[in-house]
């Protein structure tokens, strides 16, 4: 195990995005149990580090852990990845900095992991509301600019107003309802870098009083799916002018087999700045190729060859990118571009700049050198990297910066870069009308410009012409005159879209959201639901969220049905927190409309798996037109499914059900006076199948009504001998990965206990169906398992053991062996 040092836009009026990622030292520690935050009790509970407050994107095939405490990856020591991607490792932690000049004219950084600091700068306020809220695009008051009739929700002429962070931002007595809802997995959280607990536990810690608002998103179509993109808003808190401001991400990006000896030690990096054209084969005019500047700093694992590269080989070249941030067409309190402005790469422990900066002030020096590595690195090892954006001329008190970044995986370097230009591309967004002007958003003039201030105009040189005059904006606010051409390019705004003056950023495609299940936990408290677990069964139930999302380029809900997907054979692999990708496969499918034809007589028609005697708690506002403007939501129990395919008792099963949308696409229009039809093909749009380990059905032995029948299985126990899904690697939750199990009990409450040979008592196990159905377990179950541990938390050893089933009045004596 890695020990640590440290624990760890451009369109009408431009927007900013900055990323950058800083080094750490060689010789370090996972973070002490002081330093992150657990998360069991108290004011602890806020943090999203520990279980059961851990938040994945893992919708895609990069899986990466997301906090709220300024940093990303895992410095916690959890049994699981950081990044993980095609069963490898690519990062230990990345944190967020922010540096600026304060009112004392000093320079100070706040961190969200550095190297010789070993807590935590940014933390949530000590509210219980300051937590991580999920969410995913379609979702109910995620309405979207440029896409929802209603992004508007109550007519004030604000949009996007209420940050989704469980509290009334925009003062209207409602919580929530109006926030933009981004990709197929969406996380929000805010955090500060002034809290006590921060202040307390950084003694030589300057807080620049800033809140953060942090947005991540994951996208599982392919194309999407190995990229998670980051979005910050950082607002100025305090009462004093924050000046010369830079924003940057510090990345220590180990790279290799997480169960391999050292696998951080051998790894490469280098910073990349590459012109790439790319062809839009949807389009035929001149707009269809585009320039995409990728400037990514990235890292990767080295292949072994015994003497300077051992710690083990894993694929995949991992970087962390700029996708925009704000800009300054004038260049006076912005840089008028996007870019990276600082980025270097660290491996020594030799003093600051040759090794990691150990303070603020090198912090600073470090984000606005303007240094960028000129080769790649040279000797394997473990490399830590920063880059940064800015400068930022002055934060005012109650204003904010943004930037947007994103954490980019593939095959080799050219796979990275393609999933990067598919990031750039999915950030870039699309053009829509959102003034409904017909004025706006024609002939190239892209940006809108306004006055630096009332009385304090604004002064702008044509870019695309030569000995222009100095235009003068005096106008505060946006109106159609001050369009220009400030990117020198026809393209944008696009023209085919006449009157469409604004970018909206973070478009690509959404497949319908996956239900709520039985497996989960549950949303309503007050909704009982049967957990899946039955005898050589499991028995699926979910809701009907699916068929409420709005597709947010169409406007219409494209459902059409769903997949009943299954994974077995998972043993727990080092870092994995549930099955990958290639584990799942589609044991049923059912549709609204199946394929094969048969309409509702159909195998798979929905309706056969529909129960009409769940009801609808309450209808929904979709966002779309027509009769499906308004839907009824039937809860978790609506949907049932049970799987009897092959199952066995006692073995880890794992279930997602995902939803599909049928997508028609034109490939011929055909000719109707030449009697020609159109030639129309379909594809898929599905969300991917995802689980996490406690998501696990273990189909059971039913109770019985004789005390004969009870025995344990496998007996003898043979550590090793058990068949796949029997036997997992053991984790810290788990910590020997097995189990016997007690089957066939009476269906009554019983009490097991377990003795050595020589009659000291081992451990007692309880069985009580009644407790069972009371908590939606299966009622008539008469299985206990036992995880092999006494009741003094130790392991047991080989040898013959006793149990004692004790059922009322009746007792079940029995032997079993254990073989480790």
């Amino acid at each position: 195990m890695k020990l640590h040092g440290y624990w760890l836009a451009t369109g009408a009026v431009l927007t900013l995005v900055l990323f950058h990622l800083f080094p750490d030292p060689i010789e370090a520690r996972y973070l002490r149990a002081t330093d992150a935050p657990s998360s069991t009790s108290g004011i602890d509970q806020l943090y999203a580090t520990r279980p059961p407050n851990l938040f994945y994107h893992n919708v895609g095939l990069l899986e990466l852990l997301v906090t709220n405490v300024g940093l990303i990856g895992n410095p916690f020591g959890l049994d699981s990845f950081g990044a993980g991607w095609g069963g490898g490792e690519f990062l230990f932690a990345a944190g967020l900095w922010i540096g600026a000049v304060a009112s004392d004219n000093l320079s100070y950084v706040s961190t969200g992991v550095s190297s010789g600091s070993f807590s935590l700068e940014f933390l949530p306020e000590p509210d219980p509301i300051d937590t991580i809220y999920p969410s995913f695009e379609g979702v109910l008051g995620g309405n979207r600019t440029g896409f929802s009739s209603t992004v508007d929700d109550d007519g004030d002429g604000l949009t996007d107003e209420d940050f989704h962070n469980g509290r009334d931002d925009d003062g209207d007595g409602l919580t929530d309802e109006d926030f933009e809802a981004i990709s197929q997995q969406m996380f929000s959280c805010q955090y500060t870098d002034f809290t006590e607990r921060a202040q307390d536990t950084n003694p030589e810690h300057r807080p620049l009083n800033l809140l953060v608002q942090q947005r991540s998103f994951a996208w599982s179509t392919p194309g999407s799916n190995e990229f998670i993109g980051f979005e910050f808003t950082i607002w100025n808190d305090g009462f004093e002018t924050l000046r010369d401001v830079y924003i940057g991400f510090f990345v220590d990006s180990d790279a290799g087999p997480r169960d391999a000896e050292s696998y951080w030690t051998d790894d490469g990096g280098a910073y990349l700045n590459l012109d790439t054209l790319y062809v839009n084969p949807a389009r035929n005019d001149e707009c269809a190729a585009e320039t995409l500047n990728i400037e990514i700093c990235y890292m990767h694992d080295i292949k072994d060859d015994g003497q300077t590269a051992t710690g083990g080989d894993i694929d995949g070249y991992f970087g962390g990118m700029f996708l925009g941030h704000t800009i300054d067409p004038i260049g006076v309190f912005a840089p008028e571009e996007v870019g990276i402005y600082s980025a270097a790469f660290f491996s020594s422990n030799a003093p600051y700049p040759e090794g990691d900066p150990g303070n603020d002030f090198e912090r600073y020096d470090l984000l606005s050198s303007g240094n960028k590595p000129t080769r790649p690195t040279t000797q394997p090892d473990d490399y830590r990297y920063v880059f940064s954006a800015g400068p930022f001329a002055e934060l005012l008190p109650d204003e904010n910066l943004m930037f947007q970044t994103a954490f980019v995986i593939g095959s080799g370097r050219g796979g990275m870069v393609r999933n990067a230009m598919n990031a750039q591309r999915i950030y870039n967004g699309i053009w829509r009308d959102v003034d409904g002007r017909a004025d706006t958003g024609i002939e190239g003039r892209e940006t809108c410009l306004i006055a630096i201030g009332p009385g304090e105009p604004a002064r702008w040189t044509d870019p695309c012409r030569d000995l222009s005059p100095v235009r003068v904006i005096k106008e505060t606010e946006c109106i159609p005159e001050n369009y220009v051409d400030n990117d020198c390019d026809l393209c944008t705004p696009d023209p085919l879209c006449i009157g469409c003056e604004k970018l909206v950023h973070w478009v690509g495609s959404v497949a319908p959201p996956s239900p709520s299940m039985n497996n989960d936990e549950p949303k309503d408290p007050t909704v009982t639901v049967r957990l899946p677990a039955g005898d050589k069964s499991v028995r699926l139930e979910w809701d009907n969220i699916s068929e409420l999302a709005v597709d947010p380029i169409s406007g219409k809900i494209l459902w059409t049905g769903y997949k009943v997907n299954q994974a077995k054979d998972w043993n727990r692999p080092t870092g994995s927190i549930g099955p990958a990708p290639d584990d799942w496969q589609v044991v049923f499918e059912i549709s609204s409309d199946p394929k094969d034809g048969l309409g509702e007589d159909s195998p798979h028609h929905i309706k056969h798996f529909t129960d009409f005697t769940v009801t609808s708690t309450y209808d929904v506002l979709t966002g779309a037109s027509g009769p499906d403007s308004i839907k009824p939501y039937y809860p978790v129990g609506r949907y049932k499914y049970t799987d009897t395919g092959g199952l066995h008792n006692g073995m880890l099963y794992y279930y997602d059900i995902t939803a599909f949308s049928t997508i028609p696409d034109t490939l011929d229009p055909g000719d109707p006076l030449l009697g020609i039809e159109p030639t129309i093909a379909y594809y898929e749009l599905e969300s991917r199948p995802t689980a996490t380990e406690d998501q696990a059905v273990i189909p059971i032995w039913s109770g019985t009504s004789s005390m004969d029948d009870i025995y344990v299985i496998p007996n003898p126990y043979i550590r090793g001998g058990q068949p796949a899904s029997w036997d997992l690697n053991p984790s810290d939750s788990d910590p020997t990965g097995t189990k016997i199990a007690f089957a066939h009990l009476p269906r009554k409450k019983c009490e097991i206990h377990i003795y050595t040979l020589a009659g000291d008592l081992v451990q007692t196990l309880e069985h009580d169906p009644a407790l069972d159905a009371a908590l939606g377990r299966e009622s008539n179950s008469g299985t206990v398992f036992w995880n092999l541990i006494t009741s003094n938390g130790q392991d047991v050893v080989s040898g013959v053991y006793l149990f004692a089933a004790n059922c009322g009045s009746d007792t079940k004596v029995g032997r079993f062996v254990i073989i480790r």
